[in-house]
């Protein structure tokens, strides 16, 4: 592949990385590439480790905020075909809150387009994002506490209960996952937000392009080597291993993002089920 084209696709191919990672562990002599078979097992390892990474937040490189008009359902279906049309759907939320509809300045959101390269400006360009009106103050926006237990959403009282929104269950079932609001919000009232980590490159071939951050080029390739090194009889050198965990740490310091933990309102000096406005929700009555 000429320069000018290697450099079109901003990154490494697949192919590369594989054949680098090989090396790393004596399986292949420098300036020679891959048997096919050895390419593609590596692409197949290579696309393994990346479905993990995308269950970790401090691995994928930014969040994705999502947006739809709520029209009183009281389940909402994410994933490819689903209410909130996405790739791949996400193993857990990561944040949530709710647009009132009628508040001054609103204006609705428009989803980007999703695209098999990702991590494009051009494809997560979502044109408006709500906040662009003249009017004082905007839109008005509301977090919710997000619930990731079935046992504590059964615990809720009054489950079809129509009205302001404060929280939401996520149930990660495949191949669609499941949204449920409580309460429901009502009919063309609210946009409904959630925070999900953007989907990683999948199905990756050998000729595609590692079309992410830089820095995970390095990652990637060092992995890579610590994985590929049992198929062919071996172990890892203490180097190797040293070096990726090195680049693992790069990326974690690059993206990690703790959010300053708050206690619910109900928690205080005058807390309690008695003064708490959404007793409702403990299940109790």
């Amino acid at each position: 592949m000429s320069d000018d084209s290697r450099e079109a696709n901003a990154g490494y191919l697949v192919s590369d990385l594989v054949g680098l990672a090989l090396r790393q562990v004596g399986f292949e002599g420098l300036g020679t590439d891959p048997s096919p078979a050895d390419l593609s097992d590596g692409v197949m390892h290579l696309n393994m480790l990346l479905a993990k990474w995308q269950q970790q937040r401090f691995l994928v490189p930014n969040l994705v905020d999502m947006a739809l008009m709520s029209t009183g359902a009281s389940v909402y279906y994410l994933g490819q075909g689903g209410d909130f049309d996405v790739p791949r759907r996400p193993a857990r939320l990561d944040g949530a809150y709710v647009r009132l509809a009628n508040s001054p300045g609103f204006q609705a959101s428009e989803a980007g387009e999703f695209s098999p390269a990702q991590f494009d400006a051009n494809d997560f360009d979502v044109g408006s994002d709500g906040l662009e009106s003249s009017a004082a103050g905007g839109p008005l926006d509301f977090p919710l506490t997000v619930i990731h237990s079935y046992e504590e959403y059964a615990a809720i009282g009054l489950k079809g209960l129509r009205t302001w929104p404060s929280a939401v269950y996520y149930n990660p079932a495949f191949p669609l996952g499941e949204l449920r609001f409580f309460p429901i919000p009502q009919t063309g009232m609210w946009e409904l937000h959630i925070l999900t980590k953007e989907a990683l490159p999948s199905d990756l071939k050998a000729t595609d392009p590692i079309n992410l951050p830089q820095e995970y080029w390095d990652l990637i390739m060092w992995t890579l080597a610590v994985r590929l090194a049992p198929s062919y009889g071996q172990e890892a050198s203490p180097t190797v291993a040293a070096m990726a965990k090195a680049a693992l740490a790069t990326i974690r310091a690059a993206n990690q993002q703790i959010p300053r933990v708050q206690m619910p309102p109900a928690v205080g000096s005058t807390g309690g089920a008695a003064v708490n406005p959404w007793w409702v929700y403990s299940g109790g009555f």
